[in-house]
C-alpha cells in the first residue's frame, strides 16, 4: 500500500516532470540509421541550407542576404530565417531586415527562451503563461515573422511546438510558431490569415494540427533522403565573403558547377541552418523545423497517451504483490526486470511503429520499487517467521526437558 500511495502521489502532482518523454528517446541515432534504411525517397516540400561560419549579427544578415538572392533566383518559395535572439535593433540591423523584407519570400523567425540551448527549467518551458515572444525589430520594421517555439534535446527522436499560443510582449496579440507563417506563403495564403484555435486543434485553412492536453503539438523524427541536395554556404573569413558547395561534392579539386544545385530549391520552403545560432546540435534547428513543415501539411502527428497510468500503477502493484507473495525473491526480480524492460520496449516499438507516444515513466515507479523493496520484505517476513520457529523449537526443547528432569527414577 505504501508503495501504491508514493507511485500514485508522483503521478499526481507530476514528480517526476524532468524524465517525462525521455524514454522516447532512447537509442534515436541507431533507430534513425534503421528508419533511413527503410525509408523510400520522397520529394520534401521544405529543405535545410546550412550556413557554416561565424559571423556578427550584421554580417550573418548580410551573407543571409546574398542566399535568400541566391534562392530566389532559383525558384524558392519560402525562405525561414532565423534570428538570434540577442540580436540588437540598431539602424544597420534595421537596413538589413528591411532590405530581406523586400526580397518577398522571407519569414523571421525569433527566438525564445524555449530553444534548446536554453538553461531554462522544464516547468518553466511547459507553463503557457511563459509563452511571450518579442519581435526582433520591436516593431520598428515591419517584417512578417513568427517564434521559434520549438522544445526538443540534442540526439531527440520527439519534438514538441506551439502552434499559435505564443503572444506578442508589446502588442499582446497572438504570435504563430514560423513553421505556419511559412506554410501560409507556400500554400498561398495571406500572412494575415488567423489560425483558428481550439483546446484540441490548431486550424491552418484545412490544416489540423492536433493539440495534447499540455498545449503542445507533438513530432517525431522521420527521414529524408531528399535533403541530400542542393547547396551549403561557408563563411571565407579572409574575404568576408561566401563560397557555396554542392552537398554532395566530393572535395577533390575540380570545377564545381552550381546551377542543377540550386535548381534543387525550385518551388521549396527553404529553411535556412545557421550552425552559429545556438550552441549546435544534432538534429540542427533547421532540419527540426524541416520536419515540423512536413509534419503539418502530410498530418505525421503523435499521438500521447497516458490515461491509463493510474490503471497501471494499481496492476503492476497487484501483480508483482502476488508474484512476491508466491514465490521465492528472485523470481519476484525477475519478473519486475522483465516488466520494466518490456514496457520500455513496447512504448518505443508503439513511438516507431505507429506515432502513439506513451510514456512509462510514472509506471516504472512502482516496478522498481517493488522489485526492490518486495522481495526484501518478504525475505525479512521468511526470517522473522524462521526465528519465530526457531524460538518456539527452542521453548518446547526446554519444556521437553524439563519433563524429562521430573519424571522419577525407576527403582
Amino acid at each position: 500500500m505504501l508503495i501504491f500511495a508514493f507511485s500514485v502521489a508522483l503521478f499526481s502532482f507530476r514528480s517526476l516532470r524532468g524524465l517525462e518523454l525521455k524514454i522516447a528517446n532512447l537509442g534515436s541515432p541507431f533507430r534513425s540509421k534503421l528508419a533511413a534504411k527503410l525509408q523510400t525517397k520522397a520529394d520534401a516540400p521544405a529543405v535545410p541550407l546550412s550556413l557554416w561560419g561565424q559571423a556578427s549579427h550584421d554580417a550573418y544578415l548580410r551573407h543571409s542576404l546574398a542566399i535568400v538572392k541566391n534562392l530566389k533566383k532559383a525558384g524558392a518559395k519560402v525562405v525561414v530565417l532565423p534570428l538570434p535572439s540577442d540580436i540588437l535593433p540598431v539602424p544597420k540591423i534595421l537596413d538589413l531586415l528591411d532590405k530581406l523584407k523586400k526580397q518577398g519570400i522571407v519569414v523571421f523567425g525569433a527566438t525564445t527562451s524555449s530553444l534548446p540551448s536554453s538553461w531554462r527549467s522544464v516547468s518553466y518551458l511547459e507553463d503557457p503563461q511563459n509563452w511571450w515572444v518579442q519581435q526582433p525589430a520591436l516593431h520598428r520594421v515591419s517584417i512578417p515573422w513568427g517564434v521559434l517555439s520549438i522544445q526538443t534535446e540534442p540526439f531527440a527522436a520527439l519534438y514538441r511546438f506551439v502552434p499559435s499560443q505564443f503572444r506578442d510582449f508589446d502588442t499582446g496579440e497572438p504570435v504563430p510558431d514560423i513553421a505556419l507563417q511559412a506554410l501560409k506563403r507556400y500554400l498561398d495564403y495571406p500572412d494575415s490569415l488567423e489560425i483558428r484555435h481550439t483546446p484540441y486543434c490548431d486550424f491552418l485553412g484545412p490544416h489540423a494540427i492536433p493539440l495534447e492536453r499540455d498545449g503542445f503539438a507533438y513530432v517525431k523524427y522521420s527521414f529524408h533522403s531528399s535533403f541530400d541536395g542542393g547547396v551549403f554556404a561557408s563563411l571565407w573569413p579572409e574575404t568576408d565573403s561566401l563560397i557555396f558547395f554542392p552537398t554532395r561534392w566530393s572535395g577533390k579539386k575540380e570545377t564545381i558547377n552550381l546551377d542543377s544545385s540550386w535548381a534543387f530549391y525550385h518551388g521549396k520552403i527553404v529553411v535556412l541552418d545557421w550552425a552559429y545560432l545556438s550552441p549546435y546540435q544534432y538534429p540542427s534547428l533547421g532540419t527540426i523545423y524541416v520536419q515540423i513543415i512536413d509534419a503539418i501539411l502530410h498530418k505525421n502527428f503523435v499521438d500521447r497517451h497516458n490515461e491509463y497510468d493510474l490503471v497501471f500503477i494499481i496492476l503492476v502493484v497487484v501483480v508483482l504483490s502476488l508474484a512476491s507473495y508466491r514465490f521465492r525473491g528472485i523470481i519476484a526480480v525477475l519478473v519486475s526486470l522483465v516488466l520494466g524492460v518490456g514496457i520500455v520496449v513496447l512504448s518505443i516499438w508503439l513511438f516507431d511503429r505507429y506515432s502513439i507516444l506513451y510514456d512509462p515513466v510514472y509506471v516504472l515507479v512502482p516496478i522498481v520499487l517493488c522489485g526492490f523493496i518486495l522481495p526484501i520484505v518478504k525475505l525479512a517476513e521468511e526470517k522473522r517467521a524462521l526465528e519465530e520457529a526457531v524460538k518456539s523449537l527452542e521453548e518446547e526443547k526446554k519444556r521437553l526437558e524439563h519433563l524429562r528432569r521430573d519424571q522419577p527414577t525407576p527403582p
